[in-house]
């Protein structure tokens, strides 16, 4: 693998990892349509290892004061208890369809039917989430550990997980459908997305210990391996920030009008 392509790859993967555009479908597309060999599947959790590097660091605060809180009863205990209700469903589905998942990813032209299909469940989420009440919580009081937990149940955390379960078909976005169920469960904007993000720390953690050591029997270069990491843990840590502080503003319709568009061009052009 070459060096540019190394970087577009990591850049593609930090920026669409947390814009509810699909990272997997992006991954899949990109390289097909620029004529390059399509990275194996141990090269793309390594760079979802460099968005989950990302993650961890844009949310230490809320992380750290998980970590001091667990001996005693409180939000941190409840933290945990929604990570889990969310987890759940993805970790079993991932692990009993993993061969059936991993043949999706050489089907490019259903990946791009599937991104069209990410575009319409993003118009319909919007669409509901106009026609509802603007909460009375401003952003500010939805931040820290204690803004996270506010009005989460478990239920609500596993309806969140169930949509993240669904996102592990390429061309589904996984951010997408979290923040979509997470609006339909009635939780703010901001609530959603924060959630949404940090639900998606157990999954990486995961994929990365078991699929990146694969690498090991692969010739990728070493070139290759940091400069896509590297790519994708700045683009990503960047792309935190901006996408919570779009939905605040404009909400889920540009990412839905881009999918449809992206998805029909990709179809048309690799039928």
């Amino acid at each position: 693998m070459s060096f540019l392509e190394a970087l577009v790859l990591g850049i593609v993967q930090g920026l669409t990892e947390f814009l509810p555009v699909s990272s997997s479908a992006h991954l899949v597309l990109v390289p097909e349509l620029l004529g390059w060999e399509q990275p194996s599947l141990p090269y793309v959790v390594l760079l979802h290892a460099g968005t989950l590097l990302a993650l961890l660091a844009y949310f230490r605060r809320e992380l750290i004061d998980t970590l001091r809180g667990l001996l005693s009863p409180g939000p941190s205990r409840r933290f945990i208890l929604l990570l889990i209700a969310g987890t759940l469903p993805a970790a079993i589905i991932g692990v009993a369809f993993e061969k059936q998942l991993e043949d999706t990813f050489s089907a490019p032209v259903q990946v791009a039917l599937q991104l069209i299909a990410t575009g319409l469940i993003l118009t319909g989420i919007e669409v509901h989430a106009r026609r509802r009440p603007p909460p009375a919580d401003s952003p500010e009081d939805l931040t820290g550990l204690e803004g996270m937990v506010k009005d989460l149940t478990p239920a609500k955390a596993a309806a969140v997980g169930l949509a993240q379960a669904a996102a592990i078909v390429p061309g589904i976005s996984r951010s997408g459908s979290t923040i979509a169920a997470g609006l339909l469960a009635g939780l703010p904007r901001a609530q959603a997305a924060r959630f949404s993000f940090l639900l998606s720390i157990p999954i990486l953690i995961g994929t990365t210990l078991f699929k990146v050591p694969d690498l090991a029997g692969e010739n990728v270069g070493a070139v290759a391996l940091i400069t896509g990491f590297f790519a994708s843990l700045g683009t990503g840590y960047l792309a935190i920030a901006g996408t919570i502080s779009f939905l605040q503003r404009r909400g889920l319709l540009s990412f839905a009008v881009y999918c449809i568009l992206a998805g029909s061009v990709a179809a048309l052009i690799l039928r």
